[in-house]
């Protein structure tokens, strides 16, 4: 291998990124000053990092869903390395959010341009890089790669469209790709793309995915019941619960109009209605005085005696939600964007629903349609009918779930296996 001291070339490709987002930075600057989202942590976003204590990890996800994917890699090195110390960044502050304690340093990643890195990266000193799936910024890995940084990829996943993109740019990725020290991916299609692009083929390794290696908070009935009752005060036993998980606006709506046709029937059902950013709460308490649905919010649910819907306005709930439910629907699979992780519901074994747009979790269900574990909705499709299979107890539903339990199960011991490649990477 390649001495990673060894300083990248600079094609006509990459001068030319480098200009843009030079010229750019100026509007970047306004555009977040603009958006209370933009304003939090804004220093960190042009390098200004402070005093950061030395690593022996530093691991980035690019936002909510990829920092989800590092925690059991985070548990992993605290498990097995407790003296170790770790950095965690994130383009997202709700992706820095989602870490909670696991993490005690943790910064926003700066703006991909030369001088905003440079500053940040005067601020670190860290034995090795790992990124979590595929948000490969030029100038910042070059960086990273010119000062002998071991760089790593994990929960490697290039989509068609990301594909197509690279390619289109191979000339500022190739020569990245190829000092990269180790990728690993979920399945052989994702190493395929990878040494497609450039990535040398003995760095590739086929470990699963680490976001699918978790453990259930929730692991006995009796706290089953607990949460159903914390959920939905005084809930009949025989109430089944349906999760809307990690929703999207306009997902809601099928489900909503739904929930009030099987009420209007006399049949009862409860709904949590989790949406995948907090800023959007608003939207949905909107969606639900539009019906003629009780409904509550969780930070004041104690106020109401019984509501037919729960809106989770608070982050770090949803797999309580999900080990309760009777159903889960996945959110970001009814509108365009490629849904979340369905393991997180079927590790307690609840029958999962998707809609159409899975492009970002279709490996995992690639894996789940094999064994019949997943039902998926199409545009158009009743799902008043669904719920009533749900209301009615339908055991083929029951043992679906049991059969995405299994799949979920085959995913355990990815981040020990990920941890053991980087180490003799």
């Amino acid at each position: 291998m390649e001495s990673q001291n060894k300083q990248i070339p600079t094609g006509m490709l990459s001068r030319l990124y480098r200009l843009g987002v030079t010229a750019a930075a100026p509007l970047v600057a306004a555009g977040l000053a603009c958006s209370a989202r933009g304003r939090r942590r804004y220093a960190e976003r042009f390098g200004v990092w402070g005093e950061v204590p030395p690593s022996a990890w530093w691991m980035h996800g690019a936002s909510v869903g990829e920092v989800q994917g590092l925690l059991p890699l985070i548990g992993e090195v605290r498990s097995h390395h407790p003296e170790q110390s770790i950095l965690l960044t994130s383009t997202s502050p709700t992706g820095l959010d989602r870490a909670g304690d696991s993490v005690a340093t943790k910064r926003l990643l700066p703006i991909d341009v030369p001088w905003c890195v440079r500053r940040a990266l005067s601020s670190v000193q860290t034995e090795r890089f790992v990124l979590a799936e595929t948000e490969l910024w030029p100038i910042f890995l070059r960086e990273l790669i010119n000062r002998g940084i071991p760089c790593h990829i994990v929960n490697g996943r290039i989509s068609d469209y990301t594909l197509r993109r690279y390619q289109m740019a191979r000339g500022i990725f190739a020569p990245l790709l190829e000092r990269i020290s180790t990728v690993c991916v979920a399945s052989q299609t994702q190493a395929d793309r990878y040494r497609e692009l450039g990535v040398r083929s003995e760095a590739i390794h086929v470990t699963g995915h680490t976001k699918y290696d978790s453990a259930p908070k929730v692991s006995d009935g009796t706290s089953r019941g607990q949460l159903r009752s914390e959920f939905f005060p005084g809930i009949d036993d025989s109430i089944p619960i349906v999760t809307l998980g990690s929703v999207r606006p306009s997902e809601e709506t099928v489900w909503l109009e739904a929930l009030q046709a099987l009420r209007s029937e006399g049949k009862r059902l409860k709904i949590v209605l989790a949406p995948r950013h907090m800023e959007k709460v608003g939207y949905f308490v909107d969606a639900l005085q539009n019906t003629n649905l009780s409904w509550a919010r969780w930070s004041e649910r104690h106020e109401r005696t019984e509501y037919d819907v729960l809106l989770l306005d608070v982050m770090g709930r949803l797999e309580e939600g999900y080990a309760i439910a009777s159903l889960a629907f996945i959110g970001a699979t009814l509108v365009d964007i490629g849904g979340h992780n369905p393991l997180e519901a079927a590790m307690y074994g609840v029958p999962v629903v998707v809609g159409p747009y899975t492009s970002v979790i279709s490996d995992v269900l690639e894996d789940m349609r094999a064994v019949h574990a997943l039902t998926e909705l199409q545009v158009g499709e009743s799902v008043r009918v669904l719920l009533g299979r749900v209301v009615n107890g339908d055991p083929a539903l029951r043992e679906a779930g049991e059969r995405g339990r299994q799949i979920w199960s085959h995913h355990r011991g990815a981040a020990h296996r990920v941890v053991s490649v980087i180490e003799h990477g």
